[in-house]
């Protein structure tokens, strides 16, 4: 049986990676206090006494601030330094690598390093990536819009509007957009063949190659639930699109498919439903 270990547990991605493959391989999923990715010695120490086939890096630093740049691209490197002593590392980039100040409408690999990107986490996850690329062993899953259990409600589109809908709340949203939204399992079920199999490339968009526009989604959720509340929009018109082809994944996954939207969103409303007390009613209206 392979061994895992999962690096950032606690959060959105790296929690849904321990349920999903905590049954099926031996996995480590330590604490920042049990291994620090900050620590070039800590990261050392612990991978020359223990041997992992994959680690799944799933680390991100939850508050953007001025340290974002530094503490991401450490953390990475701590990790890519010692390249030699784990069979291989899954990571999740971001489309904000391919510059959001240009189209980003489904875009396809090929198109990286088309500029440089001009904000700090594109510019950062840009960085990481050139070095995957050009690694033996490193694997970037550049997402776009990626939802299920455990994300911040607060802030995240699809949960922040099923916990409205299921109050009776309107939907509300600052302007309509075009974007490719990932299911979650999905996403594992796509890193599993990436453990199982060697990948022929270093970056993949993990997308569904299925647009929605914000509406489109809120109209679903409000069907499901039964609300009959509003969906409002602040601004007029269409914000940037943000989507991605999923066709390099599509050639090497035999019968690659997402699951449907509608089905994805079913499973988050029953999720949110046994789960009423996450949600802070006040904040679902006046943050």
């Amino acid at each position: 049986m392979k061994k895992l270990l999962i690096l950032g547990s606690t959060g959105f991605i790296g929690k849904n990676m321990y349920d999903y493959f905590k049954d099926k391989y031996l996995v480590y999923a330590p604490m920042k206090i049990q291994l620090d990715a900050l620590s070039e010695i800590n990261i050392y120490e612990h991978l020359s006494k223990n041997y992992y086939d994959v680690i799944i890096n799933a680390l991100d630093i939850r508050e953007f601030n001025q340290y974002y740049l530094e503490h991401r691209l450490r953390m990475y490197t701590n990790l890519e330094r010692f390249n030699n002593l784990y069979g291989k590392m899954i990571y999740f980039g971001s489309g904000a690598e391919y510059a959001r100040e240009l189209p980003i409408n489904s875009i396809v690999e090929d198109e990286f390093d088309r500029k440089i990107p001009e904000d700090t986490y594109g510019f950062c996850l840009h960085q990481i990536s050139k070095s995957a690329m050009i690694s033996k062993n490193i694997y970037n899953f550049r997402l776009f819009g990626i939802f299920g259990k455990y994300e911040i409600w607060q802030k995240r589109f699809i949960s922040n509007a099923i916990c409205k809908a299921l109050y009776g709340y309107p939907i509300t949203i600052r302007q309509n957009t075009v974007f490719d939204y990932l299911f979650i399992d999905d996403l594992c079920k796509i890193v599993e063949w990436a453990i199982e199999a060697t990948p022929n490339y270093h970056d993949y968009n993990a997308v569904s190659g299925k647009k929605y526009d914000l509406k489109e989604l809120a109209d679903i959720i409000n069907t499901i639930t039964k609300n009959s509340a509003p969906v409002l929009i602040a601004s007029e018109g269409y914000d940037k699109e943000y989507t991605a082809s999923c066709g390099r994944l599509m050639n090497e996954i035999y019968n690659y498919k997402s699951e449907p939207i509608e089905d994805s969103i079913r499973k988050m409303i029953a999720w949110y439903q046994q789960n009423l007390d996450l949600i802070d009613r006040q904040k679902l209206l006046y943050q």
